[in-house]
């Protein structure tokens, strides 16, 4: 079953295309609910190991963003697989050329090309910096998955909220859960219950609540 709140990442590692999502990974975490995965080939050995690796962080999001300026093989299999799955994607493509003949040489190997031609028809986006690239995926991508859709309701409805909330958001992805005397503490102050909170995050299907011994704050599945 997919994550309603995980975006898979697939990019290339050069250090000039992965800087961006490194960064759109922090900025959204501490904006959204949302938890971005890069795929992390450190210590995989094995290339059967890597595309089933590869395939579970596929499968288990609810969308993904594909960086197609070079011509990378790992990311037009990652793209092969969601296309299969099926899982909903977005293709980006920088656009920028480097401005002096050092800096063109230096990344002549790295050039943008054209999007793969079999996907040419396909949901896409071209950026020549990092702020347009963030800028069009929170106006053309994000507001399509389900939970960001619920995350900008609860926004609307509970402003005061939602910087309290993203500490707990982050915990939870730290940690898979929450509970209770943490949210207490992340409202220290605020006027705000934790009662008050847990409904309304409850009531938009942000959270699930699980009781017993080793209850908590969960994402929920579903």
């Amino acid at each position: 079953m997919s994550k309603l709140y995980q975006i898979f990442i697939g990019c290339p590692f050069a250090k000039d295309l992965r800087r961006p999502y490194d960064r759109l990974k922090r900025e959204l975490e501490n904006e959204t609910p949302l938890s971005l995965v890069l795929a992390d080939t450190v210590g995989i050995t094995s290339s059967d190991y890597l595309l089933d690796h590869i395939t579970e962080l596929i499968s288990d999001s609810a969308g993904c963003i594909f960086d197609t300026t070079t011509d990378n093989p790992n990311v037009s299999l990652e793209v092969g697989i969601a296309h299969t799955i099926p899982i909903d994607f977005i293709l980006t493509l920088k656009t920028r050329k480097p401005r002096t003949k050092k800096s063109k040489r230096k990344l002549q190997d790295k050039s943008p090309k054209s999007i793969i031609s079999d996907l040419q028809g396909k949901n896409h986006i071209e950026y020549k910096t990092y702020d347009s690239l963030k800028e069009q995926l929170l106006k053309r991508y994000l507001p399509e998955i389900p939970y960001i859709q619920r995350w900008n309701t609860f926004k609307s409805e509970n402003e005061t909220m939602a910087p309290y909330v993203l500490r707990l958001f982050s915990n939870l992805r730290s940690s898979g859960r929450s509970t209770r005397s943490r949210l207490a503490a992340y409202l220290e102050g605020s006027g705000l219950t934790v009662g008050a909170v847990t409904d309304a995050l409850v009531k938009s299907k942000l959270i699930s609540v699980q009781r017993g011994r080793e209850g908590g704050y969960v994402y929920p599945s579903k």
